[in-house]
């Protein structure tokens, strides 16, 4: 079948629902062709540790109606119930590309959603163009069932990519609930990975490698050359059922790591260590969800006991700054001056905070002006005594800390001058 025939089926399928001889594929046993040029196949694999039920609303809260707070916010922690398990799906597409763009197409999905202690996969197969339009329709069917749809980098990639070719085949293609936890992993475990890929967190967490697994980059030459072969050599179809084989691992690896992400949402304190998670990631992640007590006491904990996070001092920074943010809004004045004092006495931002501390707060001139001078010396030191980093606050400039330093020494000035002139007068009281 040349490009022409292959054009022309493409517009008869699309406008008249019309199927011209195709060619018949062999396929492995266990494949089912459920249209002309889709195939599909079931595989279950054994979960364990796989729960009855999920509380994917603590993941992206949703009000009854399903509606959010504006700007994705919600102020209140939501009290939604948990849902059975196999109300999830997990969902992952192989494409012809990672562009994204109109000229990419997908030709494998497989779906994914618990039975007990189960996992059942349905994966689906395009083996050749003119099925694409009920390749698609096949896969919207899968997951438009579900409460929710669970994916990896699909917010970015997978669901844009079949929305566009939803659209461009005239397919209506519903509204879903959607978790992408991809963001989660770069929120917990960005700060110790170089990447955030599929294959990386797998090592870290799961303590899994892919064995005879192809690199992904790979996958759509195995595809368009088996789609332009009339007769696959063994050598095609060996690279062919490695490509099946990747796509399969990918969604049992993507509910594996749901299940451990849900259960940090769960219990975030009591998980914390068990997975090295970045606790300014997870603090923050509760703050986004309304859970505003369980991020400050994690945030607590970092304070408080330094010596159980194995955290960069930089790191603990960050926690301390932000746990300081949410005191100042919170108008807890205890808290922040208890966080401030916490701060490294060594880092141009701690000095510079702790100077503000004493001289706002704390009424302790004197204090305030030691600890700016301090700060001065540092930002000299990070600045080779003209500029500091540029990703710093300006706040944190050295024009400001002199400024801080001339008005500091004018108070403690008058202060010495009000006290002589009393002691002079002590009658003019």
């Amino acid at each position: 079948m040349n490009l022409k025939d292959r054009l022309a089926l493409i517009k008869n399928s699309n406008d008249h629902h019309v199927y011209l001889p195709h060619r018949k594929r062999d396929m492995p046993e266990g494949w089912t062709e459920t249209a002309p040029f889709v195939w599909m196949r079931e595989i279950d694999r054994p979960c364990s540790g796989a729960p009855i039920v999920f509380s994917p609303h603590l993941m992206r809260p949703m009000h009854e109606d399903g509606r959010r707070d504006q700007e994705g916010t919600y102020p209140h922690a939501p009290t939604l119930p948990a849902i059975p398990a196999e109300r999830i799906v997990f969902f992952d597409l192989e494409t012809t590309g990672l562009s994204g763009g109109a000229g990419t197409i997908a030709f494998l999905s497989t779906v994914g959603h618990f039975e007990g202690a189960n996992l059942v996969l349905r994966q689906t197969f395009l083996c050749d163009y003119p099925g694409e339009r009920e390749f698609l329709a096949l896969i919207i069917s899968q997951i438009a069932k579900a409460d929710w749809v669970v994916s990896y980098n699909g917010a970015a990639f997978d669901l844009p990519l079949l929305q566009t070719r939803s659209v461009l085949n005239r397919i209506a293609m519903p509204l879903i609930r959607h978790i992408d936890i991809l963001h989660d992993c770069r929120r917990f475990w960005g700060t110790k990975v170089p990447s955030c890929s599929l294959a990386s967190m797998e090592a870290l967490l799961l303590k899994k490698e892919r064995d005879e697994d192809i690199p992904a980059s790979l996958v759509p030459r195995v595809w368009l050359d088996y789609v332009k072969t009339e007769m696959p050599r063994d050598e095609q179809s060996a690279l062919l059922s490695l490509v099946w084989h990747h796509n399969v691992q990918d969604v049992v690896s993507l509910a594996q790591l749901f299940i451990l992400i849900e259960s940090i949402y769960r219990a975030p304190e009591s998980v914390l260590f068990q997975y090295s998670i970045d606790p300014v990631g997870l603090a923050r992640r509760l703050l986004k969800t309304g859970r505003v007590e369980e991020a400050k006491r994690v945030l607590l904990m970092v304070r408080d006991n330094p010596r159980l996070f194995e955290l960069t001092g930089v790191a603990r920074m960050r926690a301390l700054r932000l746990l300081a943010s949410i005191a100042w809004k919170e108008r807890n004045r205890e808290l922040y001056v208890k966080t401030i004092l916490a701060m490294d006495g060594e880092s141009l931002f701690g000095c510079v905070a702790k100077a503000k501390l004493y001289e706002h707060f704390l009424r302790d001139e004197a204090q305030a002006l030691e600890w700016a001078r301090r700060s001065r010396d540092i930002a000299l030191a990070e600045g080779d005594g003209t500029q500091i980093p540029a990703s710093s606050l300006s706040a944190l400039s050295l024009e400001a800390i002199d400024h801080r330093i001339a008005r500091l020494t004018r108070k403690i000035a008058d202060i010495y001058s009000e006290m002589n002139r009393e002691m002079d007068n002590p009658g003019t009281r």
